[in-house]
């Protein structure tokens, strides 16, 4: 079995103690570095027979913008402008290399391992250009008009973002990473923090200007993915609250579609809406590691299930010997 996140300095200590008690599991993400140093097994590991496994998941890391919010909402020039600019200024790549402890940018909300996604398909969403933020914001009134060093909306109001967070570590990392990212751009920002599930329930309801999660693929249809931005989804898997008659005709017609070329072509259209707007900036696809003891094979971080184990073979012989 997999062991839960609360028990992670438990599985670290196991595992480097050769007393793992389950077949195979999930490498909490801050012992990756330890464990799978470069994406390779480490040497300690390795001598006792330890095996270790590298995946991407089906899954994205997302922040989104409140469409519906006076500040970063809306869907004129300057509005969306300034969510790309927010989002070209935030450093994804900090992100994924110290506090995912892996992973690759995200370029769309559609997920690895499922239809629509393209490994080619790069994008504006998961670019770091800080010069280019700063352009932008320039270009659309957003500059600094009193000199205190932050920059104002066009109008010459406060410019101020609220973002909801938790208070665990990684909402910690998370939220000091995105300040970092705000204040090099000229940008305050805030932080409001609650319990996940209160996060959850003001986000449905449309009370958070901006937020950051993640979600993971249930099935291999990479539509799940867009349903963040198809309007009939407000209050449920659409946080930004994102309103475009041409999406929602795009996202109905592809459920009258079977895989192929057309619908394809539906999913580069789809992805390309969701840059050119920038509801949401897509930041990383994770990837995780596994342990597993040497009697195991055919082991393989299942997708979109659990039930794995109908899978695996153990070398009985190998696994008598074992003394945890």
């Amino acid at each position: 079995m997999l062991l839960p996140k609360r028990n992670s300095q438990v599985f670290w200590v196991a595992a480097e103690a050769d007393a793992l008690a389950t077949i195979a599991g999930r490498v909490p993400p801050e012992f990756v570095a330890q464990a799978m140093p470069g994406g390779k097994l480490a040497p300690n590991l390795a001598r006792r027979g330890i095996q270790g496994q590298r995946n991407l998941n089906p899954d994205i890391g997302f922040a989104y913008f409140n469409m519906e919010d006076p500040v970063v909402g809306g869907y004129t020039p300057e509005r969306v402008a300034l969510r790309r600019a927010i989002a070209l200024g935030y450093d994804n790549r900090s992100e994924i290399a110290q506090i995912r402890n892996g992973g690759i940018p995200g370029q769309s909300p559609v997920v690895p391992h499922t239809s629509g996604y393209d490994p080619d398909f790069k994008s504006e969403m998961g670019d770091f250009d800080p010069v280019r933020a700063r352009a932008l914001l320039d270009l659309y009134g957003y500059t600094d008009r009193d000199g205190d060093g932050w920059r104002e909306r066009p109008d010459g109001s406060p410019l101020r973002l609220r973002m909801g967070t938790q208070p665990d570590q990684l909402s910690r990392k998370l939220t000091e990473l995105w300040k970092k990212c705000m204040t090099a751009l000229g940008i305050q920002i805030e932080f409001a923090p609650a319990q996940w599930p209160e996060n959850l329930k003001a986000a449905r309801a449309g009370k958070l200007q901006m937020w950051a999660l993640g979600s993971s693929a249930d099935k291999p249809d990479g539509q799940g993915g867009l349903a963040k931005l198809y309007s009939a989804e407000i209050g449920s898997q659409n946080f930004a609250r994102f309103v475009l008659p041409e999406f929602d005709a795009l996202y109905e017609r592809m459920r009258a579609l079977p895989d192929g070329p057309e619908r394809l072509a539906l999913f580069e259209r789809a992805k390309r809406i969701a840059v050119a707007y920038m509801p949401y900036k897509v930041t990383a696809h994770r990837v995780e590691a596994d342990l597993l003891h040497g009697w195991v094979s055919g082991y393989r971080r299942p997708l979109f299930w659990l039930d794995w184990w109908q899978m695996v073979d153990v070398d009985m012989a190998r696994r008598a010997a074992w003394k945890p």
